[in-house]
């Protein structure tokens, strides 16, 4: 198409934008240049009305000027309410190339008709007022290289024909200095013009490239939340749905074991065992289906306890020294008397699976469960002597429904959730589990878990507080049982559970009894609470009270002491820990008789000084 008479139709969708971006952009900029062409008016009135030159030579173009100008002005108030629709592009970009065509033929004519009257000195200010119009023109239409031609292509060629009709030599330098200038001024123009379109290009077609990256983003996001919520609600529902689907698989069993004595040993005895077998194997699939479901559906909670591990052992061990002791295995359990914090059930149906696993997948050889301690946690680990793991189905060992070893997929060998359930049940606590192996030797599965020091020489664990409601009812002889021999209550109040936890754990492992919580009122309900399960005798008050200074409350830890001194005694031996260094607070804490100790406290000073203020000996300077 040609670059004075363009249109959208037919072209792509982006050019078509950008040539009608450049149009309202044209029409938004350019008439701001009428402002500086009516002072050059005024200049010019001022200067040639002393001339000796007829009126109507210059006042034709003058004219023609205001009225050219007076038309655009009102085209532009138009186009800023209502802005160029595509359907009207060609209307408006025909009536840019006329207004610059006229306006450039005006003051050609102008000019010319000043050249014949005029001075040595006013022709060469003329000729540059021209070469100056020129640019201009140029600078304000870059966008459009057309437009640009046409604004200035008639005053250069009214302006040289004047010259010219003089026929001298100064006059035909002037031409070619002013034909020069414009040439370059085009050529210059017109590159950087498609230069300009070129950048718009890329840029409207990064945009696009945006715009369609978002909306591929959002169907995808799309299309994961529904399978996600139609994987919720398939989880949901075949949690929900478990006891009915248990239900006749329960039946079955008993009615297949009820069975046994009215069919004929001989024949009957060999199918009905393989019924077992069959109503077996359909359990144990369904049970780890359930477990999967279960969850999925978040229906599991974690519950992390003080739990000794021999106890679990011993469980474990009467179990799978069976199992293993019927296909030929070697069963070596290491006993162990270390303690965990961890939900038990969770932690004993992942080793369960681990060692069902490792029973089922080793022909020869040994079946090893130990516990080894490793800073501040205790590794478990499974051993086997087993096929093991190739290397690259190590990451995919967890997945739901791989098995690296049954690529038949024999129904024997079950579904593939084993680890998958594993690797769920990890996921609900601090418990990751990790694998090493060797195919053809044998596979090490190991489960991490935070430990828990014992307090004395029987093995004791030390218990931390933990976190239940103010009203959670426990059974009294149980919490009985598993108090360390108390030399007290420390009412303990601390807005950080990690603090809190650690400095009941150093206080229970000297035997003090701690009434913990992240606010006063959770401390009193502790009290309480310890006085009703009879762990404090009736009567008995706290021995001593440790508060944070900044608790995140309306009231600083100054307050919650004299609150709680209020309540328990205001001879109640008080600590004040704060990692702050405020101006007047040991004033405030001496006078109220409050031990102030500046975090970090290390554990045995703090330990120290809580013996000595309830003792009510002296703290040695």
């Amino acid at each position: 198409m040609s670059i004075w008479w363009r249109t959208l139709r037919g072209k792509p969708p982006i050019e078509a934008r950008i040539d009608l971006q450049i149009l309202q952009d044209l029409w938004r900029t350019a008439p701001e240049s009428i402002i500086s062409q009516l002072l050059v008016i005024l200049v010019l009135l001022w200067e040639i009305t002393g001339w000796h030159m007829a009126r109507w030579k210059w006042m034709i173009p003058l004219a023609g000027l205001l009225t050219t100008w007076a038309i655009v002005s009102q085209m532009a108030r138009h186009f800023r309410r209502f802005g160029i629709p595509a359907s009207r592009y060609e209307y408006w970009r025909k009536c840019l190339l006329w207004w610059h065509g006229i306006q450039g033929t005006l003051w050609g004519l102008l000019i010319y008709s000043m050249l014949s009257v005029s001075g040595p000195e006013w022709r060469v200010t003329l000729i540059a007022g021209s070469l100056a119009f020129v640019y201009c023109m140029t600078l304000v239409t870059i966008h459009d290289w057309g437009v640009s031609f046409i604004a200035n292509m008639p005053l250069l060629l009214l302006v040289s024909g004047g010259l010219l009709l003089e026929q001298t030599q100064s006059a035909l330098f002037l031409v070619y200095v002013l034909m020069g200038s414009e040439i370059t001024c085009m050529l210059f123009g017109r590159g950087l013009s498609r230069r300009l379109r070129q950048r718009a290009l890329l840029r409207h077609e990064n945009a696009d490239l945006v715009l369609q990256l978002r909306e591929e983003i959002n169907k995808v996001n799309q299309a994961k939340a529904k399978a996600e919520t139609a994987d919720k609600q398939k989880s949901e529902f075949f949690a929900s749905a478990s006891h009915d689907l248990r239900q006749p698989l329960h039946v079955l069993m008993l009615l297949s074991s009820a069975l046994k004595r009215h069919v004929d040993p001989v024949e009957g005895a060999p199918l009905l065992g393989k019924i077992n077998t069959a109503v077996g194997s359909l359990s144990t699939m369904f049970e780890k289906m359930f477990d999967v479901a279960r969850i999925d559906a978040q229906r599991i909670d974690y519950t992390a306890q003080a739990l000794p591990l021999a106890a679990l052992w011993s469980r474990l061990d009467n179990e799978f020294a069976v199992l293993c002791q019927s296909k030929g295995l070697h069963w070596v359990i290491e006993p162990t008397k270390d303690w965990v914090q961890v939900d038990p059930h969770v932690l004993e149906r992942i080793l369960r699976n681990l060692l069902n696993n490792a029973v089922r997948y080793t022909e020869k050889g040994e079946v090893r469960l130990r516990a080894r301690a490793r800073g501040a946690s205790i590794v478990c680990q499974v051993w086997d002597t087993g096929v093991g793991v190739p290397h690259q189905h190590k990451t995919r060992i967890f997945e739901d429904y791989f098995q690296a070893n049954n690529d038949a997929r024999r129904s024997s060998e079950g579904l593939g959730l084993g680890l998958a359930v594993v690797r769920r049940l990890s996921m609900l606590g601090p418990t990751p589990v990790t694998l090493l192996s060797r195919p053809g030797r044998g596979s090490c599965f190991a489960v991490r878990l935070p430990r828990l020091i014992p307090s004395d020489a029987t093995g004791q664990a030390i218990k931390l507080m933990p976190k239940v409601a103010p009203d959670e009812d426990t059974d009294d002889q149980d919490s009985k049982d598993d108090m360390p021999s108390s030399r007290g209550v420390v009412v303990l109040i601390d807005d950080e559970p990690d603090v809190l936890e650690s400095t009941a754990l150093i206080l229970q492992q000297h035997g003090w009894i701690t009434a913990a919580s992240t606010t006063p009122d959770g401390a009193l309900d502790a009290v309480i609470r310890f006085q009703e399960q009879g762990l404090m005798p009736e009567g008995e008050m706290p021995v001593a009270l440790i508060s944070d200074h900044r608790l995140g409350l309306s009231v600083n830890g100054l307050d919650v002491i004299r609150n709680l001194r209020y309540e328990f005694g205001d001879q109640l031996p008080a600590f004040l820990i704060t990692g702050e260094a405020s101006p007047g607070l040991a004033q405030e804490a001496k006078d109220a008789q409050v031990h102030l100790l500046h975090k970090p406290v290390h554990a045995d000073r703090m330990v120290r000084l809580l013996q000595e203020a309830i003792s009510g000996e002296p703290e040695p300077d």
